[in-house]
């Protein structure tokens, strides 16, 4: 498909970063489109219109497709950080060009487990081992990776963990990890804002982490977890405060406690003494957290939207689904 520059709408932005769309256009003609031929493109016209400080974001890892496209125009867009109208138009003329070579225009999702893919491209670069770690007994055990696409839990069967599925019964037992105080339709509900947070978290990151010439502890340090957790997760570390254990000595069995409950130990046994393992799902904890907190009043004023959280869990105005 050709590039439809009619179907799209481009924000304000300066006349050169219009060009570029405009003379691509040209280029294109009715000419099929592909994520090489945009790439290409876009190292050739795009990229000298920035600083050279950026121009690292334009050095896609592997295959171009339009998923890798769609991470570049996500980073162009956090390094902008709203303010810098050079990255925002690039990031503007990035997501027309991923959109609008296909009618209608293309829905774009970040790739499954935007976080490994970043996790893995770090460890490479520290040298560090990324295994994938499994949970339980051999001949029952789960990849701890095969991420619920909800939370950060395992998934136990068709995507989705014991706790937010349709016939859950695990939701409100004893020992159960953080994220299970929200329901199924809550959960629901509660995933655009959750990726986009995870989309945000994880591209802010892997670029805070080039720009420092890879010396940023942007992996979980085998030291000094409490303190990584209160500069890189925030909303997890206030979640230990909130528990009263933000005094103990070994932080890690509380914060597995928190995120996978009675099952932490298990998860302890499984990533060993390697706790850099845990910056995936630290991020997709950290992710849910924020979104959790930033939903609003879903509940209103409906009977039993009120209903009080279990002490030191987080508050959970809307028990019932919505």
């Amino acid at each position: 498909m050709p590039l439809y520059l009619d179907d799209a709408v481009p924000p304000p932005m300066p006349r050169a970063f219009l060009d570029v769309l405009l003379d691509c256009h040209k280029s294109f003609g009715t000419e099929a489109v592909n994520p090489a031929m945009v790439i290409g493109l876009l190292r050739e016209r795009l990229l000298p219109l920035l600083p050279d400080v950026h121009k690292s974001l334009f050095d896609l890892r592997g295959q171009t497709s339009w998923d890798s496209l769609w991470i570049l125009y996500a980073n162009l867009a956090t390094a902008s950080g709203g303010t810098d109208k050079q990255l925002m138009a690039s990031a503007a003329v990035v997501s027309i060009f991923v959109r609008h070579t296909i009618r209608p225009p293309r829905e774009v999702d970040f790739p499954a487990y935007l976080e490994l893919a970043s996790f893995a491209r770090m460890a490479d670069l520290l040298d560090l081992p990324k295994a994938h770690p499994h949970v339980g007994a051999q001949e029952v055990a789960t990849p701890l990776y095969a991420f619920c696409r909800y939370c950060w839990l395992p998934q136990r069967s068709r995507g989705v963990c014991e706790f937010h599925s349709t016939k859950s019964t695990s939701r409100n037992k004893e020992g159960a990890p953080l994220c299970a105080v929200a329901t199924h339709k809550q959960v629901q509900r509660l995933r655009p804002a959750f990726e986009k947070e995870l989309s945000r978290l994880v591209s802010a990151e892997e670029w805070q982490f080039h720009e420092s010439e890879f010396g940023l502890a942007v992996m979980v340090p085998p030291s000094g977890l409490g303190y990584w957790l209160k500069e890189r997760r925030p909303a997890l570390w206030q979640q230990l405060e909130a528990e009263g254990r933000k005094g103990e000595v070994r932080v890690l069995p509380a914060l597995l406690q928190i995120l996978y409950g009675d099952k932490g130990v298990d998860v302890a046994q499984s990533i060993g003494g390697s706790v850099h393992l845990l910056t995936p799902t630290t991020a997709r904890a950290e992710s849910w957290l924020c979104a959790w907190k930033g939903r609003g009043n879903w509940g209103g004023e409906r009977r039993g939207a009120g209903k009080p959280a279990a002490p030191g869990r987080i508050k959970d105005n809307n028990q019932h689904d919505q």
